[in-house]
């Protein structure tokens, strides 16, 4: 049985702005949602599969399951480091985790979990991972991916 690859991460750092809190200066919680797309995203960028990419070969990927699991609040004005960590499957579908944490005193604030699948321009369910995917999990199984960076998000 061959190796699992490690899970592939990348890190964004956002800064949670005035419109995203409420009258107590603590995020909302859908805005995590938004939190976890920006790193999810980002990873899909520097990995070879962004929307962009998606979009090309006319394969949606839709979320079909997500949990959060709050364990501190996010306040206005606080930097959060947004790890996304892209987890190795064998079956055509994406399992992400993630951890935000707060710059500073890197306390662990959100944990979170999604998962995608992988569907076709007819809404048929793809049960293979398509030749796009594929060519970058050879490249992830031979350990030619680079991660893990903390780096403003690109998205908002």
């Amino acid at each position: 049985m061959a190796e699992v690859p490690a899970p592939l991460s990348h890190t964004v750092r956002v800064t949670v702005r005035f419109k995203e809190s409420d009258l107590l200066g603590i995020v909302w919680h859908g805005n995590y949602v938004t939190y976890l797309e920006d790193a999810r995203q980002a990873l899909g960028v520097r990995i070879g599969l962004s929307y962009e990419d998606f979009m090309r070969e006319r394969i949606a990927a839709p979320l079909v399951d997500l949990h959060l699991q709050y364990k501190k609040p996010a306040r206005y004005g606080d930097k959060l480091d947004v790890t996304a960590a892209l987890q190795w499957l064998d079956i055509p579908k994406f399992v992400h985790r993630y951890e935000i944490r707060r710059v500073g005193d890197n306390e662990l604030l959100t944990v979170a979990e999604t998962t995608q699948v992988l569907v076709h321009p007819d809404g048929g369910l793809a049960l293979n991972f398509p030749p796009f995917v594929e060519a970058v999990r050879a490249r992830w199984r031979a350990g030619q991916i680079l991660t893990g960076r903390a780096e403003p998000s690109p998205f908002g």
